[in-house]
């Protein structure tokens, strides 16, 4: 915040600089010096006007008496105007003003004289002989009308008729709180409607157009936030209506007999400007979640603001009141170009046109406060003109950067409901692949209930076989034992596949295929069925020209000894008739709370796509004439709780299937 302040106050020292340029050269052409004689001011003709500045001469009433007479008596005081406009500051004593007048033509004509503002505690103009006022012109007070006036406008006019080649004094006096500026220009009718007519357009051109944007803004604010959208109405609508009020209209169409209401409304309005800018500020910027500290400093600015706008209600006579609003100004430019600062540097969208109104602002805030340290250097009006058109500048900068939220907010919405969308399509993808795979699960599982019967008629088939087998193995006994041995472990494994294909009870409805409760796990060597399966495949390993490596070990593992069996044996046999390998390796590891059991081959390897297919009912090579029943009894054992399957190959570099079993006890 330090340096966010520091760059305000460079930038605002920097615009009082250029203000100071500014009036310092605008004099230079068109300031008068002090002359001994006056001449009389001819009186204009068509549509056409006269400031007669440096023609005129004023005096400054010692006290707060606002008394023409007294005026009068001190003709002789009365100095030459030596500045370009008739400005002398804040005086609170009355300031009058004597010019002499001609009317050039043979005939009598009317004109007006135009002070060129609305209101005046008090202002006289007034015809003179010598010492004394002979025909009063304008005489009125904070307390008269508009309907009183003699001339119908927001400003105040005084009519002027002068009889064919006359020549008359015309004493002006004013008495006012708000400033001694006094435009006083001679014209004709046609000239002033003209004037006022523009004055007119132009004013409410551009009060149409804040309106237009406060309801715009009021439209968006479901979008954008209520606070933002309500804090830019806020300021934009009361700084339209604080011009209207200087302009005169609000007393003119609204408080037409309550004079009065013009200053302490002035002050609620500006008081009220401050506070909706600050509260438009602190939302655009976010300065809650970007500057906390800096937010409550904002926040106890408001809440002063607040305070200041109901005693200006109720004590807007006090001068300290009035002069406390005023001085607040420029602070509350500065915070809200510290504000705006802030929000450039934390890139908050729609930064750009939200700092361009507030250098507007504080442009608009230096160049008025270089009008009132220099009066009479640059016309009040003129000032006032350009405060008008910059509160248009300033509201469409921050309309436009409320847009600019806008659009953003939309497009971040847009993106979020194309991202609903598309999650609500992924669902519904989901649930068709869902269904598909609940119906190729129903497939599956009426092919592995048909196999599993298949495979019981054929163990029990196989049953009588077997014990013919195992008896006349005994004859073999005698010859070679050897041999004996390796067809009764083949026999014993024989036998305890039929029995568990007998024993193996359909599925359950709510078991998945391959699923089995923990029955027949035992505890057991690793390396008797590492052995069995070296013995059961020998023979058909030497007629194949296969040789068969065998790395045991003494670790036990903990799971069923039968159907870890026909695990490895289905996984050597498919070695032995499919893979094309010179060599098998049968190999057991201890890999910490389980036993890894390694069937490696320098075969021909598989795909990627044989890879996946690995373990699905009835899948097989292209050049296999099995059932695919085999390795789908893998997948079924390492499917139980704690079992693990993993496989590496690549085509022609051979293939490693390692089968994970809990270590046994």
């Amino acid at each position: 915040m330090t340096r966010e302040l520091y760059l305000s106050r460079r930038l605002i020292a920097c615009l009082c600089g250029l203000a100071a340029l500014l009036l310092a050269c605008l004099p230079a052409t068109a300031r008068v010096g002090p002359t001994s004689a006056l001449e009389a001011v001819e009186l204009p003709v068509g549509n056409a006007h006269v400031q007669p500045f440096d023609r005129m001469r004023f005096w400054i009433g010692e006290s707060d008496t606002f008394d023409p007479e007294k005026a009068l008596s001190h003709r002789a005081a009365f100095e030459p105007v030596t500045t370009p406009w008739i400005d002398f500051g804040d005086q609170g004593r009355p300031v009058w003003l004597l010019v002499q007048v001609h009317n050039p033509s043979e005939r009598a004509g009317e004109w007006v004289i135009d002070i060129q503002r609305p209101f005046a505690e008090e202002l006289l103009v007034a015809k003179v002989e010598s010492n004394s006022v002979r025909d009063a012109l304008l005489d009125v007070d904070s307390r008269t009308p508009f309907s009183a006036r003699p001339i119908e406008s927001q400003y105040l006019v005084a009519p002027l008729a002068m009889d064919a080649e006359e020549t008359s004094d015309i004493l002006i006096g004013m008495r006012s709180s708000t400033g001694s500026w006094m435009p006083v220009t001679f014209a004709t009718l046609e000239r002033m409607r003209t004037a006022h007519m523009q004055e007119a357009r132009f004013n409410w051109t551009i009060n149409g157009a804040i309106l237009a944007l406060v309801i715009a803004a009021l439209f968006m604010g479901r979008l954008v936030g209520w606070p933002l959208a309500l804090g830019f109405a806020g300021y934009a609508g009361l700084s339209a209506l604080f011009v209207a009020n200087n302009e005169g209209y609000l007393h003119r169409f609204v408080f037409t007999e309550a004079m009065w209401v013009y200053e302490p409304l002035n002050l609620i309005l500006l008081s009220g400007m401050m506070l909706a800018l600050l509260q438009f500020a602190r939302s655009f910027a976010s300065l809650e979640q970007g500057a906390p500290r800096f937010a409550q400093w904002v926040k106890g600015m408001q809440i002063g603001l607040a305070g200041l706008l109901a005693l200006s209600a109720l004590a807007w006579q006090v001068d300290a009141v009035r002069l406390l609003v005023f001085a607040l100004v420029p602070v509350v430019a500065l915070t809200y170009l510290a504000i705006a600062a802030h929000a450039w540097r934390a890139k908050v969208l729609g930064a750009v046109p939200f700092l361009a109104g507030s250098a507007a602002i504080a442009l608009t805030v230096t160049v008025m406060i270089g009008v009132l340290l220099a009066p009479g250097q640059v016309p009040m009006t003129i000032a006032l003109d350009y405060f008008h058109a910059t509160l248009l500048f300033e509201s469409i900068a921050f309309f436009i950067a409320i847009v600019v939220r806008m659009l953003a907010m939309q497009q971040d919405l847009n993106r979020s409901l194309q991202a609903e969308v598309a999650v609500t399509r992924e669902k519904l993808e989901l649930a068709q692949a869902l269904q598909e795979s609940r119906d190729r699960y129903d497939k599956a599982r009426g092919a592995a209930a048909a196999m599993r019967a298949r495979l019981q008629s054929t163990s029990h088939d196989l049953q009588q076989p077997l014990i013919a087998l195992r008896q006349n193995l005994q004859r073999l006994a005698d010859r070679d034992k050897e041999a004996a041995g390796k067809l009764e472990s083949a026999l014993d494994y024989l036998e305890a596949v039929t029995v568990s294909g007998l024993a193996d009870e359909p599925l359950g409805e709510d078991q998945q295929a391959g699923e089995k409760p923990d029955e027949g796990a035992e505890s057991f060597p690793v390396s008797v069925v590492l052995l069995n399966c070296a013995r059961m495949f020998h023979g058909e390993a030497e007629r194949a020209e296969v040789e068969i490596r065998l790395r045991t070990s003494d670790a036990a593992v903990h799971t069923d000894p039968v159907a870890l069996m026909r695990a490895v044996s289905n996984l050597v046999s498919n070695a032995l008739k499919h893979a094309g390998a010179t060599t098998i390796l049968l190999a057991a590891q201890e890999r910490g709370d389980h036993i890894a059991i390694h069937v490696i081959d320098n075969g021909r390897g598989m795909s990627e796509t044989e890879i996946a297919q690995f373990g699905e009912i009835a899948a097989k090579g292209e050049d296999s004439d099995g059932h695919g029943l085999g390795l789908a009894l893998v997948r079924e054992f390492v499917n139980t709780p704690g079992h693990d399957l993993s496989i590496r190959s690549r085509p022609g570099r051979g293939s490693c299937f390692t089968l994970r079993v809990p270590r046994g006890r």
